[in-house]
């Protein structure tokens, strides 16, 4: 009996060890650590749509792999946004999407903003976008209130 329970738990040890060796390949592993509370703000703000942390979002815009596009009004646009962004203020949706739009097929990725956890208009821009027929819309709800926090840089003007 105790010659089939040591063959048992080498058993466990040995698929562990090949299950942890090829997560850590993957270029799509589960990650060893994972920030749950960040997960679970982002899922209660967004409603489930796709959401992307203040790390995601400065990697794909040091990587340029999105196009970000701020909601807010373009008087807050001005007053400071991430370098690149675009505005298109989701209460002059329908005004300003034509303008854009092509810009926004182009994107390899599209990241929504607005100010932060508390401005909701990121995710209904996101909804706008998704609606209008665009793919791979995410949002990124701390805004920028997490973006000038990380010490990223801010630019002015239009």
């Amino acid at each position: 009996m105790s010659r089939s329970l040591l063959q048992a738990v080498a058993i466990i040890l040995l698929s562990g060890t090949i299950g942890f060796a090829v997560n850590g390949f993957r270029s799509d592993g589960i990650p060893w650590v994972e920030n749950w509370q960040e997960k679970v703000l982002n899922e209660q703000l967004t409603g489930g749509l796709p959401a992307v942390s203040v790390k995601e979002a400065i990697e794909a815009h040091e990587g340029d792999y999105a196009l970000f596009v701020d909601a807010r009004e373009p008087d807050f646009f001005k007053v400071g946004h991430i370098p690149g962004a675009i505005n298109l203020p989701v209460k002059d949706f329908d005004g300003v999407f034509p303008t854009v739009k092509k810009r926004l097929l182009a994107a390899p990725r599209i990241i929504t903003y607005c100010d932060g956890a508390s401005c909701e208009m990121s995710v209904e821009l996101t909804e706008k976008l998704l609606f209008a027929g665009l793919e791979r819309v995410e949002i990124f709800t701390g805004g920028m209130q997490q973006w000038k926090a990380a010490g990223q840089k801010v630019v002015r003007g239009p």
